[in-house]
């Protein structure tokens, strides 16, 4: 009978008595409770944060509701949000699992269905322009390529179609949208060269009937007959718009000959479009963000035409929403843009308000919703807060640091999280970075976390920058027993690139009450951003030094002193030449994460490009170069800036991880047995392993009729081969002394059929 290959799924756990790291395999966990300091439990505190957010709706699980979309352009962040349905409730469950369906995005991301088949396609940025994503989803989560660039024909007076690329700024958010009401969707987006709103008219309807194609012309070099003014975000109305195309599409004005005037074209700076319909009149009104100011600036249509051929701006207001009811007008730092989805599913669209910047403002209070109380087409906003889905995460700023620390000594490993900075533009560096306290409230089998102060030790209020005599922005901690006395010490790396030592004067037992011995601590400078861990590189007995900084090397400082007075001396700033710098970035921002793994130091770090980079060969190799054994560590990503911990919280003989990012939030993974996956045949050899445990000598006893070109193999926690032999035998001893302690897979195999179990070497 012929027989069938199967695959089997083997899982095993790799570690030792000694809780060495060697499980290699992390799952993503967001049950972990958080509380805030009111003890209110957070709904989504794992989420990873929000900085420059831009929402959108799609269909995520297929079960015919719209869930939401968010994507963080600090970093090119995606989360996803199932949404439960419930009417007239906001309720969304973190996802994260569908994030990967989607394709490698950035700058902006906007959801529309171009070809009308009720999908949710992508519009993202695309090296000046714009790529599409078509949904092709059936039983899962899909997409596919459909231009890596939309043309336009802008030359639409000649006979021919001139079709190039339909510029889009890197920097804006266009408008996409059904302009003129025919059922395709048409672009309006800012001139490469001036302040005019260009109108791309999409032909599909026209020319093929139907709305499933991108088939676009110029119709309107200047939209709406307005310009923008580089003094305020208001515009400049009426403006003739030399250098048009024939027969624009506009309403004629009767004033238009007196205010005809030649206009030079000024470089676009930055701006987000928005198109919506107001009065229900059918015509778009568009509402306009700019890149220098904090208000929404709403255009009125004037356009009453069928088809939507005469647009013009008759009016402005510069204190979007707040025209439409008596409600907050939006003043955000800096560059707002809108997104209208239906938010609390009562099947109106409702207002999200968010900054378009990459750095330098808002960062925790930075999504604004307004709920909408009228109609799609005649809109009443109501504010509702201006941290909406940031109010339930763990949000700390601009770039989070998280490190587990056992502050007040109880055995329970906490969480403190340091940051760039929050953004506060009433101080001068507009930044305050500071250290976040998730004091441990669980237990030793369950962790969960409340937030106990939102500046530990109160850094920053402290000039640690002693030349510019204020605070300092990147702050990064470490923690370790500097002094002999039984209580973790601190030592804090900043932007700099100094370092600065703070003794813990609390004792053994109570919590930590840092005092600062000595701000630029040992006149260390790597350079910016120093990343500092305290651990025993050469295990001497005594803490050293290794620093990550923004060029993504490592330096090593050795301690030369003694375990009660530390004395740090330069070894190298290039250590094992390890480097996190990734080809197509300029820093490098690595972070150190040093973990034993089965008696041997690993190196774990953090990267600018967001991957986890991974060193081997590290001990009695200090001086010799390291081998870079993964760049991109279980192709966890959680966006640009990366940095993490590494601890065992819950007693299950399995390190935790909490991973943050350049959005201000963190991640929780649980360690998870390693998986490894073999293939078998359904009959199989038939054998006898023992003992197991064992310590020096594995025997095999295996039927003599199956021996035939038989094997033996033993793959380690990593899926490595570790040792392969042939068995000509039906008993035979392997000798594993050479092999480290772990649980290990061994495979017999005689090209017919073959069999696995799992073993421990003591």
């Amino acid at each position: 009978m012929k027989r069938r290959l199967k695959k089997i799924i083997l899982t095993f756990a790799c570690f030792s008595p000694l809780l060495m790291f060697c499980q290699e395999n992390f799952v993503r966990n967001t049950n972990v409770s958080v509380l805030d300091q009111s003890n209110n439990i957070l709904s989504k505190p794992w989420v990873g944060g929000f900085n420059h957010t831009q929402f959108s709706e799609v269909d995520l699980n297929l079960d015919g509701r719209n869930d939401l979309f968010v994507f963080d352009r600090a970093g090119n962040k995606i989360s996803t949000f199932i949404n439960s349905g419930i009417f007239n409730s906001i309720s969304y469950q973190f996802s994260p699992q569908y994030k990967d369906s989607f394709p490698a995005l950035h700058d902006w991301v906007l959801f529309r269905d171009y070809n009308c088949d009720g999908k949710m396609d992508i519009f993202t940025y695309s090296s000046g322009g714009a790529a599409v994503y078509k949904n092709i989803s059936s039983t899962k989560l899909e997409f596919e390529l459909t231009t890596n660039l939309i043309y336009s024909d802008f030359l639409p007076d000649d006979t021919l179609n001139n079709p190039i690329n339909l510029y889009i700024s890197s920097v804006d958010i266009p408008a996409i949208d059904d302009i003129d009401n025919d059922g395709d969707l048409d672009i309006i987006t800012f001139s490469i060269l001036g302040t005019y709103a260009e109108y791309h008219k999409n032909m599909s309807k026209e020319v093929y009937g139907t709305c499933d194609s991108l088939n676009f012309k110029l119709s309107n070099k200047c939209w709406g007959y307005f310009s923008e003014n580089l003094s305020n975000n208001s515009v400049t109305l009426n403006d003739t718009c030399s250098g048009n195309i024939l027969n624009p599409q506009r309403l004629q004005l009767f004033n238009e000959a007196l205010i005809e005037e030649q206009m030079g074209y000024k470089k676009h700076s930055g701006s987000t479009l928005f198109t919506i319909d107001l009065d229900s009149n059918g015509s778009k009104e568009l509402v306009l963000g700019d890149i220098s100011f904090n208000n929404l600036t709403v255009l009125i249509n004037g356009d009453t035409s069928i088809n939507q051929i005469k647009s013009s701006i008759v009016s402005q207001d510069m204190s979007f929403p707040a025209n439409t009811i008596s409600t907050t007008a939006v003043d955000i730092d800096i560059f707002p843009t809108c997104f209208y989805i239906d938010v609390n599913n009562d099947n109106v669209k409702d207002l999200i308000v968010t900054n378009n910047c990459f750095s330098g403002c808002e960062n925790t209070k930075s999504v604004w919703l307004y709920l909408n109380n009228g109609s799609n087409n005649n809109p009443q906003f109501v504010f509702q807060q201006d941290n909406f889905l940031q109010n339930e995460m763990i949000e700390v700023g601009e770039r989070a640091f998280p490190v587990f620390f056992d502050y007040d000594d109880d055995g329970l490993k906490d969480i403190v999280i340091s940051n760039y900075g929050i953004y506060d533009k009433s101080t001068a560096l507009l930044y305050k970075s500071s250290l976040h306290l998730y004091k441990n409230v669980g237990t030793i089998t369950q962790p969960a976390f409340k937030l106990i102060d939102t500046d530990f030790a109160g850094l920053s209020g402290l000039n640690l920058d002693l030349v510019g005599n204020k605070p300092v922005l990147g702050i990064y901690p470490t923690f370790g027993d500097l002094t002999g006395d039984g209580a973790e010490d601190m030592i804090i790396g900043d932007y700099f690139g100094n370092l600065h030592y703070f003794v813990n004067t609390a004792g053994v037992g109570n919590p930590a009450v840092f005092v600062l011995n000595q701000p630029k601590y040992a006149s260390i400078d790597v350079g910016n951003y120093a990343a500092p861990q305290l651990v025993d590189l050469n295990r001497d007995g005594k803490l050293d030094l290794v620093i990550g900084k923004e060029n993504g090397y490592f330096s090593y400082y050795q301690n030369s002193g003694t375990i009660t007075t530390p004395s740090f001396i330069k070894i190298t700033d290039s250590l094992g030449m390890a480097n996190t710098k990734h080809p197509m970035i300029f820093k490098g921002n690595s972070v150190p994460s040093v973990v034993d793994d089965n008696g041997s130091y690993v190196l774990f770090a953090g990267s600018a490009s967001g991957n986890i980079f991974k060193f081997t060969n590290i001990d009695g190799n200090l001086n010799g170069t390291f081998t870079r054994a993964d760049t991109n560590f279980l192709l966890i990503n959680e966006g640009i800036n990366s940095a993490f911990t590494i601890s065992e919280l819950n007693n299950d003989n399995h390190f935790e991880m909490v991973l943050g990012n350049q959005s201000g939030g963190v991640s929780f993974f649980d360690g998870a047995e390693a998986v490894i996956s073999v293939q078998e045949l359904e009959n199989n050899i038939s054998m006898k392993v023992y003992p197991n445990p064992a310590s020096t000598v594995l025997n095999i006893e295996i039927s003599q009729n199956e021996l035939k070109n038989t094997t033996a193999e033993i793959f380690d926690c990593l899926g490595k081969s570790v040792m392969k032999v042939g068995l000509n035998r039906s008993y035979t001893q392997l000798p594993i002394n050479n092999i480290r302690s772990g649980i290990y897979i061994l495979k017999i195999n005689n090209n017919q059929t073959s069999t696995t179990l799992k073993w421990i070497k003591q």
